[in-house]
């Protein structure tokens, strides 16, 4: 079902030939990618690629392309909340090549979603302007539904946890909502963790370096400290 490379998918493209399009303040680039396992224990999402990642898909070798610039961010996050406690960032930038067993890497929306920036004049991945695509209402959110439907309702036989890079309440209850109308009923395990059809579904801090929150998650801080211990009871709790 997953594979790691370049995905093929035509979900919400008429055109074979397409490689961009625009609804309304949204963008899509057509990149879907997969990186890591193909049978994976643990599933990694990020929201979508930004214009970083997008622009290495098409100008670097592909398996630097997934959170490039950001991995070493990932691994702090995952050791704050008790994985991978031992794990150097040399092994852990193994773990997104096509020989690797248990985690596999991706987005949420396969392929770039942006939105677009009034302040800025430009399609940017920042939260603020891809989270409304998420919303049933709006414009854009065909996108997000197609891309649940094609990859997150049916997932691969040792997939057991879902980790979910973004973990502001709005994104949480967003990501819940759009599982539990794809893949049927969540049952929440605290405000961090849901289950949906046997699978742990738990959110993280996005390692991006615009997060001002990282800092206290990692450290165990304020709320972001107790989102992190969460998120780890959640996971202790999933093996």
């Amino acid at each position: 079902m997953f594979r790691h490379g370049s995905v093929e998918c035509s979900r919400c493209w008429d055109s074979s030939t397409a490689t961009v399009q625009e609804e309304g303040s949204f963008r899509l680039v057509r990149d879907p990618g997969h990186w890591g396992a193909s049978n994976p224990e643990t599933l990694v999402l990020g929201m979508s690629k930004g214009n970083t990642q997008s622009s290495a898909y098409r100008t670097e070798c592909f398996d630097r392309v997934a959170f490039k610039g950001m991995r070493h961010r990932i691994l702090q996050c995952f050791q704050s909340v008790g994985l991978l406690a031992n794990e150097t960032l040399e092994r852990f930038e193994r773990r997104f090549v096509a020989s690797e067993k248990d985690f596999a890497f991706a987005s949420m929306v396969r392929c770039s979603l942006t939105g677009f920036d009034r302040k800025k004049g430009k399609h940017t991945a920042d939260s603020p302007n891809v989270l409304p695509a998420f919303k049933p209402s709006v414009v854009g959110h065909r996108f997000v539904q197609a891309c649940v439907e094609q990859h997150l309702v049916r997932l691969p036989s040792r997939t057991s946890r879902v980790l979910l890079l973004g973990n502001t309440d709005s994104y949480v209850k967003a990501v819940a909502a759009a599982m539990s109308r794809q893949r049927g009923e969540v049952v929440w395990i605290n405000p961090m963790a849901y289950k949906s059809a046997d699978v742990w579904f738990v959110h993280l801090a996005h390692p991006s370096p615009g997060n001002g929150h990282f800092g206290a998650y990692i450290r165990g801080e304020g709320k972001p400290g107790l989102k992190r211990n969460l998120a780890r009871e959640a996971l202790t709790l999933s093996n």
